[in-house]
């Protein structure tokens, strides 16, 4: 197996991309958002962690 060597990052700026998600992915992860936001389910950006309100 060929072992892939990086060196350190110079740029620390943040990028743009997009992605195609197929549309039953798209439903699903609508679905998902509707189900969060009826429970007040919120789940902190900086460690996973969930708290209902």
């Amino acid at each position: 197996m060929i072992t892939l060597k990086l060196g350190p990052i110079v740029e620390d700026k943040p990028v743009k991309i997009t992605v195609e998600l197929p549309a039953v992915l798209h439903r699903d992860l609508v679905a998902y958002a509707d189900y969060l936001n009826s429970q007040h389910v919120h789940v902190s950006w900086t460690g996973g962690e969930t708290c209902r309100n």
